[in-house]
């Protein structure tokens, strides 16, 4: 009989019902509703062997150990020949006295006979040394034939009769056994590779026995698993479900703790979230500590490596080390945090993805003053460095500049849309490579930007030309990175804040700051980057904007990795970087090449436009996507002014050809 739950309410005279019954009956369980669940089967290669990358890092860590093991040995075999040269007598006399002891059968029942002295009981005594004496007649002859087979083998190998390898393999195999049979228990011969105990595999009990400890659970019993303790990449993974109640921030917030309670390093403990509600917790330990383990090599160091702004681009790996990815069009990004937390090197890792599209300008601003973006200074079309009033007025110009580009900009997608060519109103693929078009992507970095909107005298204007920039130009390529230490209300306004679509929370000190970056109530929802520590783990955050909020780790690639990458960035832009001695690359001289232009078109002045256009005929390899925005910047940058030229009937901004001479003379004046 099925038991029915009502709702009733307590009256005079008993409950009362009142509408229909809360629990529906129970059905029995059929095969089909059985067989229409998800598939829950786990697959039969582990993720960390169908990974490509994982298993040339799998491949890389087995040599990298084999080889360090062998080396380590190697260097230390006079020692353990001196260790087997002295323990090997000794193992032989120990063989030869366990032979005989067993020959004689003295230890068959040598408790009982002496239970039997102890009793006074001779009769006994007898009985079970005849049992012994019976024993050990077999036992002799046995011995006795081993002996004569092992003086055989030995004649046999001294003879000659035998490989001349044979005797060598017989003291390569007995001699370390024998010394291994003589050492004492505590003195081993071969020294341990590695110092201290390995941590090898995370267990249920001990995940259960470390959030008791750290009061995230009263009992062991209230933490339930709903998959096993598996491996996980480099590393393993513990899916726990904590008590009711209890949300998986307490344990995010007590990281600290929980790498103290399983004994291993701060690094080596990465808890997160669990994907199906608050209360559970996704405990991943890796195999060894973060900052021993190293990072994968970036994608983008690859010698071919070339990005677009309209694909995912590698800008970081997660704690598992997995590639994070994220397409830099229609993005905007903010990264916060404490000095030393490294943000600055993380807005790098974007501005160098967005160096390797040859079609995307990059306009840069630093205000701390130590040339962190030095290195791409040269391929930027406007860059400035430092905290005095002319970067300053130069930071605050980039952004005026974009919120204009955004308004020349929309016209364009106009026009475009009415030809049909940007069906959805945004810059296209297709648009932004076209030559001409005017609507190539423009990446602008503001770091440290909490020194330019704090200016009391541009600082007001410029927040809001950065406010109406994010605003408007997502859709129309025009792409705005800021990195700040200050997200308050007067460093970093909050209507920017909340039309970022990417934050990037880094080592931060409380709650506060945190959603500041993150957003209301990520910390309630376990988007903390509170547990990170400024400069022991720099680079690491908190990201939210792409397919879920993810633990991420910066590339920060060596010097020598970087100017590779930066040389190959510049050769795709139309130059190299490095040996002033190398020619295998030609350079190409922006003046020059727009003399020449000069000299095709036969005019004294030329529109930015015309220049751009003739370039793309006199070097498509170089010049093939290049923007009349670009070409402006290229030469006014050698100190050519952009005048009004009226050039068929039209007047836009150009050149005259007067200057361009007037600038190859300074130069040639300049170099001698």
């Amino acid at each position: 009989m099925t038991t029915m739950n009502f709702d009733a309410e307590m009256i005079e005279g008993g409950p009362r019902a009142l509408g229909g019954p809360v629990d529906p009956p129970e059905r029995p369980t059929t095969f089909a509703a059985v067989v229409s669940r998800e598939d829950s089967r786990r697959p039969i290669v582990p993720a960390s062997l169908r990974s490509p990358d994982q298993r040339r890092q799998l491949a890389r860590w087995t040599a990298g150990y084999a080889t360090h093991a062998a080396l380590y040995h190697v260097t230390r075999s006079p020692k353990y020949a001196a260790k087997v040269a002295m323990w090997s007598p000794v193992g032989a006399a120990r063989l030869v006295g366990r032979a005989l002891r067993w020959a004689m059968a003295e230890e068959g029942n040598w408790h009982l006979r002496q239970q039997a002295a102890n009793r006074n009981d001779p009769h006994t005594w007898l009985q079970l040394d005849r049992v012994r004496e019976r024993q050990s007649r077999w036992r002799w002859w046995v011995l006795a034939g081993g002996l004569l087979a092992l003086i055989a083998l030995v004649l046999v190998l001294a003879s000659g009769l035998a490989p001349w390898w044979s005797p060598w393999a017989a003291l390569v195999v007995v001699v370390p056994v024998l010394a291994r049979m003589g050492r004492p228990a505590d003195r081993p011969i071969v020294d341990r590779v590695h110092v201290g105990e390995r941590f090898t595999r995370l267990t249920a009990e001990m995940v259960r026995a470390a959030l008791v400890d750290i009061g995230a659970a009263k009992e062991p019993g209230a933490l339930t698993f709903p998959q096993e303790v598996h491996r996980d990449g480099p590393g393993y993974l513990a899916r726990v479900n904590l008590p009711t109640g209890v949300e998986a921030v307490t344990v995010l917030e007590r990281r600290g703790r929980l790498s103290s309670a399983l004994r291993l390093p701060v690094d080596q403990v990465w808890p997160a979230v669990g994907p199906e509600h608050a209360g559970q917790v996704d405990l991943w330990v890796g195999l060894a500590p973060a900052s021993k383990m190293g990072q994968p090599r970036w994608s983008l160091a690859a010698d071919n490596a070339r990005t677009s702004v309209f694909e995912p681009v590698e800008f970081g790996t997660d704690e598992r080390q997995r590639p994070v990815t994220t397409p830099l069009f229609a993005r905007n990004f903010l990264i916060g945090g404490v000095p030393g937390s490294g943000k600055s090197y993380a807005a790098r890792t974007l501005a160098i993805a967005a160096a390797l599209d040859p079609t995307c300008e990059l306009k840069i601003a630093e205000f701390k003053g130590t040339a962190d973006f030095g290195d791409l200074a040269h391929l930027c079309s406007a860059y400035a460095c430092g905290v005095d009033d002319a970067a300053l007025t130069t930071g605050a110009e980039i952004l005026a500049w974009g919120l204009a580009e955004a308004e020349r900009r929309g016209e364009r997608i106009r026009r475009a849309r009415e030809r049909g060519e940007a069906p959805e109103g945004k810059v296209t693929t297709e648009l932004a490579a076209r030559p001409g078009s005017g609507l190539h992507p423009v990446l602008i970095l503001i770091d440290e930007a909490h020194e330019l909107f704090g200016d009391p005298a541009i600082g007001k204007n410029a927040a809001v030309a950065a406010e109406r920039l994010i605003k408007r130009g997502r859709a129309l390529g025009l792409m705005v990175v800021l990195a700040t230490q200050i997200p308050d209300r007067t460093s970093l306004p909050p209507n920017i804040t909340r039309c970022v679509n990417v934050r990037w929370c880094l080592a931060v000190q409380d709650q506060v700051a945190n959603d500041m970056i993150l957003g209301t109530g990520a910390y309630k929802r376990g988007q903390t980057a509170t547990a990170y520590r400024p400069v022991v783990d720099a680079g690491w955050g908190i990201i939210t904007g792409l397919e879920e909020p993810t633990p991420v780790r910066s590339h920060y690639p060596d010097p020598k990795v970087t100017a590779r990458i930066v040389a190959r960035a510049t050769q795709l832009r139309g130059g190299v970087v490095g040996d002033q001695d190398d020619t295998t690359t030609a350079r190409r001289d922006v003046l020059d090449d727009v003399l020449r232009v000069f000299a095709t078109v036969g005019r004294r002045g030329l529109h930015w436009q015309t220049i751009a256009e003739q370039f793309a005929a006199i070097a498509p390899e170089t010049y093939a996507e290049i923007s009349a925005d670009a070409v402006s910047a290229l030469v006014r940058d050698k100190g050519v002014p952009s005048v009004d030229v009226k050039s068929e009937g039209v007047t836009r901004k150009g050149c005259r050809r007067a200057e361009i001479e007037s600038a190859i003379a300074r130069r040639e004046i300049t170099a001698e």
